[in-house]
């Protein structure tokens, strides 16, 4: 069926297709009556706004992109929630892209982003992502970009993002301070700055307790798939584990399982603390205690900033926002004799 437009209109109404148009933009010119006599041509003969068109003219589409590696029941759901809640109430529509966790497919969606002229993007970088070149691109073409969560160090672009050497440190001091020394730390990927900083928190909690972090004490994971062989290798060659700090919600839940795997129970046997937005640690038996990072709070900062930054509030050096944490706990941690 052919797309009814705005010449159709004016065919049927016998006026000039400038008339119509006006009309149904409620410019001051067309009278009351006109506009109404458009409105009913077009609802009756179904007629659907050209918004690409009309983004063409105005400049600007409404459109705000956000880039994530990829999406699954753990942060991602919280944190779209929140940046979809502030864009609403800014009569902004949210596109969400996914680049798989591949920096090659994060720079195709940045391009994407440039020839659909979106008005912004947040973007939280790919675990393979070193420079930010491609977003560089897009903020030289006038669309601001605001990285979080994932973000790597830049003076261009905003960022929102926890502090989560500060988190990390804090939920191991919480397993040191009741009486556990053989911690396992569980951390992601080692290329990504996410990981390289909580693992330097875990690291300072015992030392600022003038203890060492022993070997085999921390594990890194690059792939999920490879999670049961580190981890799981990790716990059977060190059976005096008393304690896990997993660095996100995904490795928690695969460390409970692990734990659970080989007999052991929580906090009994084996003890967990993780950062985590709140989700999975009330899904788990028992409850995981949790330093508190809100997907939803960084998403709304985030966002927040960006519609900023498209009206062209802010102007100057990149602002680097810090979402705080909190330590909530549950029944994960057994106190050891000799604590405190």
């Amino acid at each position: 069926m052919k797309r009814v437009t705005i010449k159709d209109i004016a065919r049927v109404l016998g006026v000039a297709t400038s008339t119509v148009s006006r009309a149904l933009a409620d410019h001051p010119d067309i009278s009351p009556a006109t506009k109404t006599r458009v409105r009913e041509a077009a609802t009756l003969l179904g007629y659907i706004p050209n918004l690409r068109a009309r983004y063409l003219r105005a400049q600007h589409s409404r459109l705000v992109a956000l880039v994530v590696p990829e999406v699954n029941m753990f942060f991602a759901p919280s944190l779209m929630s929140g940046v979809n809640h502030v864009l609403r109430e800014h009569d902004y529509s949210l596109l969400l892209l996914e680049s798989d966790d591949s920096v090659v497919q994060e720079r195709k969606q940045a391009r994407l982003c440039l020839h659909l002229s979106v008005d912004g993007v947040l973007a939280a970088a790919s675990s393979e992502t070193t420079e930010l070149a491609h977003f560089d691109a897009l903020a030289d073409a006038g669309t601001p970009v605001v990285l979080l969560d994932k973000i790597l160090e830049t003076d261009r672009h905003a960022t929102v993002a926890i502090d989560g050497l500060r988190a990390a440190q804090q939920a191991t001091a919480h397993l040191l301070d009741h009486g556990h020394r053989h911690i396992l730390g569980v951390f992601g990927d080692d290329r990504l700055q996410i990981s390289t900083v909580r693992a330097e928190g875990f690291r300072r909690a015992f030392a600022e307790r003038g203890l060492a972090v022993g070997d085999g004490q921390m594990v890194h994971v690059r792939h999920l798939d490879q999670f049961e062989a580190a981890v799981g290798g990790a716990l059977d060659a060190h059976p005096a584990t008393t304690a896990v700090f997993a660095m996100s919600d995904e490795l928690l839940v695969r460390a409970h399982h692990a734990v659970l795997a080989r007999g052991l129970a929580v906090p009994g046997d084996v003890s967990l603390v993780a950062i985590s937005d709140g989700r999975a640690p009330s899904f788990l038996h028992p409850p995981v205690t949790h330093l508190l990072h809100s997907g939803a709070e960084v998403g709304q900062q985030a966002a927040h900033i960006l519609v900023g930054l498209m009206r062209q509030d802010y102007a100057g050096a990149a602002l680097a926002v810090t979402v705080r944490t909190e330590l909530v706990e549950r029944a994960s941690v057994r106190t050891l004799a000799g604590a405190g």
